[in-house]
């Protein structure tokens, strides 16, 4: 029987493990990213992370803009794919895509589905408090992420845990979760489960305006929140008009003074919460410097220092 027809859809870093796991168990026919954007302050067009692995590895690559368009349409019917597994890709498949797939469309989703489905799920995950993530290999269907499940793995959140950090970590999961499960979903006899519908919580888009820490929440919030958060939108605060943004918080410390009070001195950074505690805060940045440590941005405003923020 000859080789299934595999097209690999997906754009960001995180996608980067499972595309080079899926060469390596088989041909991939052709990769579809997002086209080349402006990045940086300098707004240089690159390519995205997966594009540029795929060159090396000398893939058939295809930059659609959107899938409703004749020209992409009769693409992808040119290819006769046979299976297609999408990772972070950032686009809603048509119907007739699912459809022309006899091995189906598969999608490596960064949580324990039905829990968080949507665009950010590594985020809202921190930010609720979890106890634990993972990733889910589900076979598409029209809904939002809302496809029969054939396999997960779980990873615990920690208070050390980070957005950027624990997505790279769960890149590598979803690729090892492919590899224990692509010979399933090659023989056309995988066996998946639906999703409990009573269960399912929903992920959004992050946007800019998260990033303002309301100082009147507990403190265990506002360390999600900063953890969440990373690298973007990111965590703030304004002090005498500036924006400080923080890049890490360390532990939670009990505090007497009234919340949205920032503290400084030899012992460290701390910033008071609602709850009768403090935030330590490890790495700062002020606009248009380097990020630096929380001690020596303080330094600008004095060697040691209370100020209320509220």
């Amino acid at each position: 029987m000859p080789q299934p027809r595999v097209a690999f859809l997906g754009t960001p870093a995180s996608a980067v493990p499972p595309l080079t796991a899926l060469a390596g168990l088989c041909d991939v026919h052709v990769v579809f990213c997002n086209p080349d954007r402006p990045q940086g302050r300098g707004r240089v067009v690159e390519p995205p992370p997966v594009k540029r692995v795929a060159l090396k590895l000398g893939l058939e690559i295809h930059q659609p803009e959107k899938w409703n368009l004749d020209a992409a349409r009769l693409l992808w019917d040119s290819l006769k794919i046979d299976m297609a597994l999408v990772v972070a890709y950032g686009h809603i498949l048509p119907s007739w895509m699912l459809d022309s797939c006899r091995l189906g469309v598969w999608n490596l989703h960064f949580s324990l589905l039905p829990r968080w489905r949507g665009a950010a799920p590594v985020n809202h995950a921190i930010l609720a408090g979890d106890a634990e993530t993972g990733v889910s290999l589900m076979k598409i269907t029209p809904g939002m992420d809302a496809g029969p499940l054939l396999a997960q793995r779980k990873r615990p959140i920690t208070m050390e845990s980070v957005a950027d950090a624990l997505l790279a970590e769960l890149a590598e999961d979803a690729a090892s979760l492919l590899q224990n499960n692509i010979g399933t979903i090659f023989s056309g006899a995988a066996n998946v489960c639906p999703q409990d519908e009573k269960l399912v919580t929903l992920a959004p888009k992050l946007k800019k305006e998260m990033a303002r820490l309301d100082l009147t929440k507990g403190a265990l919030e506002l360390h999600r929140q900063i953890r969440a958060f990373q690298p973007w939108p990111g965590a703030e605060f304004q002090l005498d008009g500036t924006v400080i943004k923080v890049l890490e918080a360390g532990s939670i410390l009990t505090s007497d003074e009234p919340p949205g009070t920032l503290t400084w001195d030899k012992g460290g950074v701390r910033l008071s919460a609602g709850s009768g505690n403090a935030i330590e805060l490890i790495t700062l940045q002020r606009p248009g410097k380097p990020a630096q440590l929380a001690g020596r941005v303080m330094q600008f405003w004095g060697a040691k220092g209370v100020i209320a923020l509220l």
